[in-house]
């Protein structure tokens, strides 16, 4: 039977960023959507709320739970998971076994990886309209920190977007704080997991988190709050900036065939440097580079403002070169795996 909980202001707040993130997307009556739950107080507080609010919207709630194996016991807690969201009577609530494998930026971000990749399969099999994750008000202020740390622009430090469209991804609790989020769950009477990688300063987040906390306490209450609001900001900035690239892209190109496209130098020459950084970094990733840098594509920018007749610039998986006032973007060749 559904758990009744007593309703306070964390439960109320918890209740509202849920609501007002599904009012967003103006759903139809009976759509399905699905709450990402871990077993941690954020996810639990998540379900909790979309447990409750789904079903006055006239949509249906279900939750996919993600068990990456990392830990002994990690199908326990995947199944105490399960119970507890079917408690709150979501469903459908799917478990989904994943397997990390490890690559160059490592076993965190590996896990992320499988983890977004599981949701998305299931949210297409499930035909459901939206995934909603527990992210919460800290999580952002570290993203920002880890982005500050990267210093690769607005981009960076504009944190998590509250709705992302390529997945269909919602993040509505963005503004609420951990300590609340707990606080809603234990109010409801609802237990959850407490992840000992949450401790483990091996991890980039944790080093993060116990930084935060730091300053924090050194530079008074609000910090995390601050550079959560600093995120929004600066999204709506980048966003602005992208819009005004786009335009820049269309009135600078040229020409394009299968392998290259062509751009007129004098168009970004003449733009504001914010928005012909923008652009071109959205070209080089149109054009076939893989996670071009921001040293790069200060590379590519010097063939527009500081020409002397250099070579063209190489980045991982195009070159790009000036040809008197044409800037030009080719696809590299794949290397022979047979070639020596």
């Amino acid at each position: 039977m559904p758990v009744r909980p007593r309703l306070t202001s964390a439960v109320a707040d918890a209740r509202r960023a849920v609501r007002e993130s599904l009012q967003i997307l103006n759903l139809h009556k009976g759509e399905l959507v699905l709450a990402a739950v871990s077993g941690g107080g954020d996810s639990v507080a998540l379900a909790a709320a979309l447990a409750f609010e789904a079903p006055r919207m006239g949509l249906a709630g279900g939750a996919v739970i993600v068990d990456h194996g990392l830990q002994s016991g990690s199908e326990d807690i995947a199944h105490q998971a399960k119970l507890t969201c079917e408690g709150l009577g979501l469903h459908p609530v799917l478990v989904v076994k994943v397997e990390v494998k490890p690559n160059g930026e490592g076993l965190e971000a590996a896990a992320r990886a499988a983890r977004y990749q599981a949701i998305e399969r299931v949210r297409i099999s499930e035909g459901a309209a939206a995934v909603l994750t527990g992210h919460n008000l800290e999580d952002q202020a570290e993203t920002v920190l880890l982005g500050l740390a990267r210093g690769s622009g607005l981009t960076s430090i504009s944190g998590m977007e509250s709705f992302d469209p390529a997945r269909n991804l919602l993040r509505p609790f963005l503004g609420l704080s951990r300590s609340d989020l707990r606080t809603a769950c234990r109010d409801q009477g609802l237990n959850f997991w407490e992840d000992p990688h949450n401790q483990d300063p091996k991890f980039l987040r944790v080093r993060a988190r116990n930084l935060l906390a730091t300053l924090e306490q050194e530079l008074g209450p609000g910090f995390a709050s601050a550079l959560a609001r600093t995120a929004g900001m600066a999204a709506e900035a980048d966003e602005v900036i992208t819009a005004l690239a786009g335009e820049l892209t269309a009135s600078a190109k040229l020409s394009a065939t299968a392998k290259s496209v062509a751009y007129q130098v004098s168009k970004f020459a003449e733009a504001p440097r914010a928005v012909r950084t923008k652009a071109l970094h959205l070209i080089a990733t149109a054009a076939g580079a893989g996670g071009a840098t921001q040293a790069q594509i200060q590379q590519v920018e010097e063939l527009i403002t500081n020409w002397h007749g250099q070579k063209p610039a190489s980045l991982s998986g195009i070159t790009v070169e000036r040809v008197k006032d044409q800037l030009i973007f080719t696809k590299t060749k794949p290397q022979n795996p047979g070639a020596c």
